[in-house]
């Protein structure tokens, strides 16, 4: 998260506080990385040939963030599985 979502701030890398409005952001800094670890479990998982896991794996990283290189693997999973 590069800004906080209440007041637009610029957050440093290591604070889980808004530097300007002090909000506490580690909850969303937590599911951000939940989302971030299902996106590499999903790449791995694709990686290993168990794409069923790889397409739980990517949902639920979009369920807690709709990050675009997220939807980028989704569609190609979903492109992959269609051609066979």
């Amino acid at each position: 998260m590069e800004r906080c979502p209440i007041c637009k701030a610029r957050l440093k890398a290591d604070t889980p506080t808004c530097p300007r409005c002090n909000t506490d952001l580690s909850q969303l800094l937590c599911i951000e990385r939940q989302a971030k670890n299902f996106f590499y479990q999903s790449m791995m998982q694709l990686g290993a040939g168990h794409l069923g896991d790889a397409v739980f794996a990517v949902e639920q990283s979009l369920k807690l963030k709709r990050d675009p290189l997220s939807l980028a693997l989704q569609g190609f999973i979903r492109y992959n599985n269609e051609e066979k």
